[in-house]
């Protein structure tokens, strides 16, 4: 039988850890250390549990855990402090655009591969060239 719907289930955070989710669905998270011991840091047990994914961490605490960790004035800042850097992380201009402001020249190259890895939440990879091109990435 085929599903009439999908649905996409996100779990409702406390307005002060809301940035948590552009975190998680942003992969900068799987090579980005600061954020991923955030992460860790919100429960390091279930952390492990999930392979380290950061979107089956949120959904898997409790409301009650939330509202904990938010009231953790450490943690919020930590949380703000990551959210804006990966913001500026996401709009100032990296190497290339610095390094070929030339008009003439692209202004971003693309890479594509049909397999990659990244990391072992999203296992999209089947051998040595998804690695290589993870790496890339």
């Amino acid at each position: 039988m085929k599903a009439i719907r999908r649905f996409t289930v996100r779990t409702v955070l406390p307005e002060v850890l809301a940035p948590l989710d552009t975190l998680a669905q942003n992969l900068r998270w799987s090579w980005h250390t600061p954020t991923r011991e955030m992460f860790a840091s919100l429960d390091p047990q279930r952390w492990e549990a999930v392979h380290e994914d950061p979107v089956a961490l949120l959904g898997s605490l409790s409301p009650e855990r939330l509202q904990q960790l938010s009231t953790d004035r450490s943690l919020v800042a930590e949380v703000q402090r990551l959210a804006e850097d990966l913001q500026t992380y996401l709009t100032e201009p990296r190497w290339y655009q610095q390094e070929y402001a030339d008009p003439d020249k692209p202004s971003a190259i693309a890479y594509f591969s049909a397999e990659f890895g990244i990391t072992a939440a999203l296992p999209q990879y089947s051998g040595g060239l998804g690695i290589l091109a993870g790496d890339h990435l």
